[in-house]
């Protein structure tokens, strides 16, 4: 049985360790780390040498044109990653990643005081205007949405209450409740602002 790796998909060879286990990557913050399969990186067998005992005798080499240059047999070339838009939420101070939709339920962030997600915000857990599940922040066909999950005090995207899912973006400003501000903000793949 082949031994299952992941790599980070944006990293030059060599420049992030690799894991036997799914997570992320420790060189590119955020960036959740692929499977790789090793077998795609054999490099291609070299041609035998001409003259030795076995070998099959060689061909007349066709000289090359100037539109098609001769290059020598190189591994496969890696995959070119899908271009990553990194989101995350400033609320009361702290910045909370979006989970990207790639990972499982569709990713995203959930915002209440209950819920693990605003563990790091101070004081948030102590406003009993804010629903203990009061919105979430999720992906929808590419795209970031904010849903109010029928808090009492509701869910604001630049100052209008929304009813369904509200499709927001960088620069956008969210308000939970009364006086819960927030922005979204794109940061880049070390999780600074950008």
């Amino acid at each position: 049985m082949a031994t299952v790796i992941y790599r980070c998909p944006v990293g030059a060879p060599g420049e992030c360790p690799a894991s036997a286990t799914r997570g992320y990557c420790q060189v590119h913050m955020f960036q959740q780390l692929e499977r790789y399969d090793p077998a795609e990186d054999v490099p291609a067998a070299p041609p035998p040498p001409v003259g030795e005992a076995g070998a099959t005798p060689a061909t007349p080499a066709t000289p090359a044109t100037p539109t098609t240059p001769a290059t020598p047999a190189t591994r496969p070339a890696r995959r070119s990653p899908r271009p990553v838009v990194r989101l995350a939420l400033v609320i009361a101070g702290a910045m909370l990643p979006v989970h990207g939709e790639h990972r499982r339920g569709g990713g995203g962030l959930a915002i209440g005081r209950d819920e693990p997600d605003c563990a790091a915000v101070p004081g948030l857990a102590g406003l009993d205007q804010l629903s203990r599940r009061h919105a979430r922040l999720r992906w929808i066909d590419g795209a970031l949405h904010v849903e109010d999950l029928d808090s009492t005090n509701g869910t604001f995207v630049d100052g209008r209450r929304i009813a369904g899912p509200t499709r927001i973006g960088p620069g956008q400003r969210l308000r939970f409740a009364m006086d819960v501000d927030a922005q979204v903000i794109e940061i880049d793949e070390f999780g600074a602002p950008r």
